[in-house]
C-alpha cells in the first residue's frame, strides 16, 4: 500500500535568508520520503514569515488539515515540533483529531511518530519546552522593543499624514492637508466624525490603502482627532500583548508602563488646535470617571464592535426602583445602531457556546480519561540488580581469561581481544544505567506536567453553570449589526455564529429568544 505523504514548513519570518532556509526544508523532506519505499509526496505545504503560537493565521497549515480530514493525505512528516506548533494545546488538538482519522505526524528531528502507543506522551512534553522557548523569546524582544521606545524609536507601524522611515516620523504634505481639514472641521465647524467623514467621501478625499484606510468612516475620523502624534508628541505602548500564545493585543489601561515624550517629531497641528479638539471631544462625548470604571470592569469590555459603523460598544446603566439596568450601545453618537441588553447580551453568548459544544463536559471529561491512561502506563525500568547481576557476569568472564592464559589454552593475542570485547559490553551496559536514570527524571517531570494539566481540567468541570467571567475568556470579539443579530467570534478554532435573538415580555420578567438565522 502506497502512503501519500504530506510535507509541513515554516519559518518565522519572511526575510531572505529565512525563505532560502524554506527552500533547503522542502529539498531536505523531498529526498527524506524518496528514501522509504512504499511513501509517495502528496504536497509540500509551506507558511512563510507567520508565527507559531497560533493556527489562525497560517493558511497552508490550514489547508493541510483540511486535506486530511477530506482523506487526501496519509501521513505528515515536519522537521520538530516547534516548526508544527508552539502552542501546546494546539499541537495536541490538532494531533489527535488526526489520529482519530488514522493519519500520524513525524517530527523527524525530536523522533517522535504520533502513531506510536508512547508518541502523544513525549509529543506533551516537548510541545511544553517549544512553548516554553516562544514565551522567552517573547519576553525578550519586548524587553529590546522598550529600550528603542526609550531613545525615540517608533514603532507605530503606519500613521496617516506621516512617514515612517527607520523609526522615524516625516510628515506627508498631501495627508497633513487633510488632517489639517479635519480638525478645523470638529473644532472651528462643530460637526462630529460621522459627518465629517461623509464630508470627505462626498469630495472623494482619498485614502492610502498602504496606511490601512480603506474608506473614510466614523472611526477612523475619531482615531485622527484622539491621536496625540498629529500635535508632536509620542505614546507608545497604547496596547500590548497579555498572552504570547494567541498574540491578540489589548489596551494598555496601565497594566505595563508607557513610554511618553512631547516635542518628539515635526507636528501637523498647532498645540492649542489640539488641545481645544481634546476638550471639545470630552465635551460632546459626556465621559465621566464612572464610564471608564464600567469599561474595565465588565467581561465584554472592548470586545463589542458596531455592525455598521465600526465603532466600539459601550456600557450604559440606568437606575430602576429594584435594581440597575444595564445596556451596550453604539460609541458614535450619530449612529442608528440598536442597543443591547446585558442580560441578553449573555444569553445570546451562552447560547452561541452551547451551539459550537465547547462547554461540552463529556469533551472534557474525555481528555481527562486520556490523561489518566497516561498515568497510568506501566514504566518499566531496568532493575538495578539487573544491572549489577550483568556486569559481575561479565567481569567474571574476564578474570577466567586469565586462567585461561595460564593453563595454555587461549594465546596473549585472544585474551587480549576477548578483554576488549568484554570491557565493550561494560560500557554498553553503564549507558543502559544511565539512560534509565534520566527517563526515572522525565518521568517524575512529566506527572508533575500531567497532575498540572488535570487540576485545570477539574477547574473548568467544577464551574456547573458558566460564569460571564468565562465567557470573557473564551470570546474573541462580538460584532452587533441591526435586526437583533450578533456575529460571535470564539478565541479557539471555532467557526463564528451568527445568532438572533427575540425579547419576549417586559420588566423583570423579560425573556431572551436565541436562534441561529439562515446565512
Amino acid at each position: 500500500m502506497t502512503l501519500r505523504v504530506a510535507v509541513y514548513c515554516r519559518v518565522s519570518t519572511d526575510r531572505e535568508d529565512q525563505i532560502n532556509s524554506l527552500d533547503s526544508q522542502i529539498r531536505y523532506f523531498t529526498e527524506y520520503i524518496n528514501k522509504h519505499e512504499g511513501w509517495e509526496l502528496a504536497e509540500v505545504y509551506a507558511d512563510e514569515g507567520i508565527t507559531g503560537t497560533n493556527t489562525k493565521k497560517r493558511d497552508s497549515f490550514n489547508r493541510m488539515i483540511t486535506d486530511a480530514f477530506q482523506h487526501k493525505i496519509d501521513l505528515i512528516i515536519t522537521k520538530e515540533v516547534s516548526r508544527f506548533a508552539r502552542n501546546t494545546v494546539d499541537a495536541l488538538y490538532y494531533t489527535r483529531k488526526l489520529r482519530c482519522e488514522n493519519i500520524g505526524v513525524i517530527f523527524i528531528n525530536d523522533h517522535i511518530d504520533t502513531r506510536d502507543s508512547d508518541g502523544e506522551f513525549r509529543l506533551t512534553i516537548m510541545a511544553s519546552v517549544a512553548q516554553e522557548e516562544s514565551r522567552k523569546t517573547s519576553e525578550r524582544v519586548k524587553w529590546g522593543m522598550k529600550r528603542k521606545m526609550e531613545r525615540g524609536f517608533v514603532f507605530a507601524g503606519t500613521i496617516y499624514g506621516y512617514d515612517l522611515c527607520k523609526g522615524q516620523l516625516f510628515v506627508n504634505e498631501d495627508e497633513a492637508r487633510v488632517v489639517r481639514t479635519i480638525f478645523s472641521k470638529f473644532v472651528h465647524e462643530g460637526k462630529g466624525a460621522y459627518t465629517i467623514a461623509n464630508e470627505l467621501r462626498a469630495d472623494k478625499v482619498p485614502v492610502s490603502a498602504e496606511k490601512r484606510m480603506k474608506r473614510w468612516s466614523a472611526v477612523s475620523v475619531t482615531r485622527i482627532l484622539k491621536n496625540e502624534k498629529y500635535a508632536g508628541d509620542l505614546l507608545q505602548k497604547k496596547t500590548f500583548t497579555p498572552n504570547y500564545l494567541d498574540h491578540r493585543s489589548v489596551r494598555n489601561r496601565g497594566q505595563e508602563e508607557q513610554v511618553f515624550m512631547k516635542d518628539h517629531h515635526q507636528p501637523i497641528i498647532d498645540r492649542a488646535t489640539w488641545e481645544q479638539a481634546q476638550q471639545e471631544w470630552i465635551r460632546r462625548s459626556g465621559m465621566t470617571v464612572t464610564k471608564t470604571r464600567h469599561s474595565n470592569a465588565y467581561w465584554c469590555s472592548g470586545k463589542l464592535f458596531c455592525g455598521l459603523c465600526g465603532s466600539r460598544f459601550y456600557i450604559r446603566s440606568k437606575k430602576l426602583k429594584t435594581n440597575t439596568y444595564y445596556a451596550w450601545r453604539c460609541k458614535e453618537a450619530e449612529c442608528r445602531n440598536r442597543q443591547i441588553n446585558e442580560k441578553a447580551l449573555a444569553a445570546c453568548i451562552q447560547f452561541a457556546l452551547q451551539s459550537a459544544e465547547l462547554l461540552d463536559a463529556s469533551v472534557l471529561n474525555e481528555l481527562l480519561q486520556e490523561i489518566h491512561a497516561i498515568q497510568a502506563k506501566e514504566r518499566k525500568p531496568e532493575d538495578d540488580a539487573g544491572f549489577q547481576a550483568a556486569v559481575a557476569h561479565i567481569e567474571g568472564k574476564k578474570e577466567k581469561l586469565i586462567d585461561l592464559l595460564l593453563e595454555g589454552e587461549i594465546t596473549k593475542e585472544e585474551r587480549n581481544r576477548m578483554e576488549q570485547k568484554y570491557n565493550q559490553e561494560l560500557l554498553r551496559w553503564e549507558k543502559k544505567r544511565k539512560e534509565t536514570e534520566e527517563k526515572e527524571k522525565k518521568g517524575i517531570a512529566e506527572e508533575d506536567t500531567i497532575l498540572q494539566i488535570e487540576n485545570k481540567i477539574k477547574d473548568i468541570l467544577a464551574q456547573k453553570e458558566p460564569t460571564r467571567e468565562l465567557y470573557g475568556q473564551l470570546i474573541e470579539r462580538v460584532i452587533l449589526y441591526p435586526e437583533n443579530l450578533l456575529k460571535i467570534y470564539f478565541k479557539y478554532e471555532v467557526d463564528p455564529i451568527l445568532v438572533g435573538y427575540e425579547i419576549k415580555g417586559r420588566g423583570g420578567g423579560y425573556q431572551t429568544c436565541c436562534y441561529l438565522p439562515e446565512q
